[in-house]
């Protein structure tokens, strides 16, 4: 087959950065350039991916990049490659790949097999080969996963990165001291004390035990989450543990897989040494059991959070989420509670935000929906409501636009159809016949500008329209929810009432927990209001609970007074001050432990702090409390946080 001039682009790729010659990207990239020129075909361009899988065409960048420059119009007629598994070795992403440079007429050469795919057996033999190629990779993964599970019934390390407090030496698992000795504190801590994950991390990071980065770990702050990885892991007891994950293909995709937990595993005496004994690792093990790994939630994984996302937080305006407390009381029942958080100040990583109060989930939830019940329940808010249900949204403008456009396009696809049969009509032996071609011919792509630009203008048009008469449909639905507001959220399930919540709510701006009782500030609608003679689509609360303290203060009896004494010196000599659940809250958050309202009030009595009146004395004299060092120091240094002593 004559390919004299030809353009052609070459794709080499390693699956490995390391190969055996002739197949290695240098291997590859020679004896295609020497095909390239025996066939005296020109090269425009090379195009490699080093170390990339062929499953599929996703992480492969050069190869993705080549299909965008044909599409935006490469001049080439070929792509040449040393076989057709370097190609790609998923049948279904060759064969469409190949579909779409052809739809640009450029084909395939397969060097090795001989195949051009501008013939009619060479399509055929890619379609034959491509599956081929698809089985030898399944099979090549099938015995590679036999061999690793193999090796780790014999105790050997699989590769990857060290797990942190051990090197790789030859492949082997070494200790690293200078990272064991955080490894062995980790367990003590958590084997011989209460002290949660959280709060292991964070004495760590205020003793000063900093956290060497890693390839698998470049952070320098110990995290909950690292800790949890540590404790479940029995590499630490000289243990290998295989296929703890499995990845699976999701039902009804081509090449998405996800992680699940299986619990049929490998567990084998491996060939390095632990850090901490085997008795050591059963005891965090039992206690991970009991008060951390799979303990059955209530409420469950797929609890719903109304306003997850929708919560701004006071300080940076990030988006809240909710981070979960859970504990098992003595008698084995499981306990959580969630609160909202902000999304910046529950990891260390990336951005973070000082933020640290936390609102509770059963708090905040109640108050949001009642505010919206008493915005639905206003008469005259509702009658406003009711009067936009049905009304017809003007679309007359666009209407007339695209009626224009419509016009414009069939006067000129009438030029256009006049002027081909001028064309074809033309006799062959007419004067200056190639000159009035060619004229006719610079009309009629002049026309087909024009058609493709009206067409354009056409269908932006109709979106626009659409978009307007989908956007009645969303507010009509959402004033129809409004209005019958109090009805449909008794009735409906957790999800139900999120995407009711979500349809109405855009944002909602809290005071931060020193600015006001009363959290709520601010609610963003999805949709404008009428409210005080004009539209709205935001709702504002006042700070405080005044309006209950002027119902209170009403019923008193008009005959009497009440009288308030202010000390100002000792309003004065107070510098701070704290609720019991902030100081709760507090402890809990740096210490990982929960402190009893009964040890702050002995706590407080010691450090010689006034006790409001609705602070917890305890039932009675025969009551005693006795704090450990442990709380003490917490309540203490939540008293020093809040500027109490």
């Amino acid at each position: 087959m004559n390919r004299y001039g030809k353009r052609c682009v070459l794709y080499p790729r390693v699956s490995t950065e390391m190969q055996v010659d002739g197949y290695s990207l240098e291997g590859q990239k020679n004896m295609l350039t020497r095909f390239a020129d025996r066939e005296e075909m020109i090269i425009v361009d090379t195009y490699e991916d080093a170390g990339k899988s062929g499953k599929s065409i996703e992480g492969r960048p050069a190869f993705q990049k080549m299909l965008r420059d044909i599409e935006d119009g490469l001049d080439i007629d070929y792509i040449l490659v040393y076989k057709l598994s370097r190609f790609g070795r998923n049948a279904a992403d060759i064969l469409n790949s190949l579909e779409l440079v052809q739809s640009y007429g450029v084909n395939l050469i397969c060097i090795e097999e001989g195949i051009d795919s501008s013939q009619t057996s060479g399509k055929l033999l890619i379609s034959v080969l491509s599956a081929v190629a698809e089985i030898e990779r399944e099979n090549i993964i099938e015995q590679t996963m036999n061999g690793r599970r193999e090796k780790a019934r014999q105790g050997g390390w699989n590769g990857g990165f060290a797990p942190y407090g051990y090197t790789l030496e030859d492949n082997k698992l070494m200790i690293e001291e200078t990272e064991a000795v955080a490894i062995r504190k980790i367990f003590e801590l958590y084997t011989s004390s209460e002290i949660g994950l959280g709060g292991i991390a964070n004495q760590l990071n205020l003793q000063g035990i900093r956290k060497i980065p890693r390839q698998n770990g470049t952070l320098e702050d110990w995290t909950g989450h690292f800790i949890k990885l540590i404790l479940d892991n029995p590499v630490y007891c000289g243990k290998i543990a295989y296929g703890r994950r499995t990845k699976e293909k999701v039902k009804g995709t081509k090449n998405d897989y996800q992680m699940k937990r299986n619990d049929d595993y490998i567990l084998t005496e491996g060939q390095h040494k632990g850090i901490v004994s085997e008795e050591v690792w059963e005891k965090a093990h039992a206690k991970r059991l009991r008060t951390g790994v799979k303990q059955p939630s209530k409420i469950g994984r797929d609890r719903v959070h109304l306003l997850s996302g929708l919560l701004k937080c006071p300080v940076c305006g990030s988006p809240m989420y909710t981070n979960k407390h859970a504990w098992t009381n003595k008698d084995g029942t499981y306990k959580e509670i969630y609160y909202y958080v902000c999304s910046r100040n529950r990891m260390v990583r990336g951005k973070h935000c000082e933020y640290k109060a936390m609102l509770k989930k059963t708090d905040i939830e109640p108050m949001v929906i009642e505010a919206i019940r008493e915005i639905v329940r206003n008469e005259e808010y509702a009658q406003a409501i009711k009067k936009r249900i049905g009304v017809q949204i003007d679309t007359k403008a666009v209407d007339k636009e695209l009626e224009g456009y419509q016009a414009k396009l069939k006067e000129v696809d009438l030029n256009k159809t006049r002027l081909e049969r001028e064309i074809d009509s033309l006799p062959a032996d007419a004067k200056y016949r190639e000159r009035k071609l060619h004229d006719m011919t610079l009309r009629l792509d002049s026309l087909y500008d024009v058609i493709v630009e009206l067409e354009e203008k056409i269908e932006d048009a109709r979106l626009r329209r659409d978009a307007i008469k989908q956007q009645a449909i969303t507010l009509e639905n959402i004033y129809k929810i409004m209005v019958n507001f109090d009805c449909v959220y008794n009735i409906i399930n957790d999800e139900e009432k999120r995407n009711v919540v979500t349809a109405l709510i855009k944002e909602i701006e809290i005071y931060r927990n020193d600015e006001s009782e009363y959290p709520l500030k601010r609610i963003g609608l999805n949709f404008p209001v009428f409210k005080d003679g004009g539209e709205v689509t935001e709702l504002l609360w006042d700070k405080g609970n005044t309006v209950e303290t002027v119902v209170l203060l009403s019923r008193e009896k008009v005959n009497e007074y009440v009288n308030v004494d202010l000390n100002v010196e000792k309003i004065q000599g107070k510098s701070g001050s704290a609720t019991y659940k902030e100081i709760q809250d507090y402890v809990l958050r740096k210490y990982g432990f929960k402190v009893h309202s009964g040890y702050i009030g002995q706590i407080k009595t010691k450090a010689g702090l006034d006790k409001r009146e609705n602070d917890n004395i305890g039932s009675g004299d025969g009551q005693k409390v006795s704090c450990p060092q442990e709380k003490e120091d917490a309540i203490m240094d939540a008293f020093r946080h809040f500027n109490m002593i």
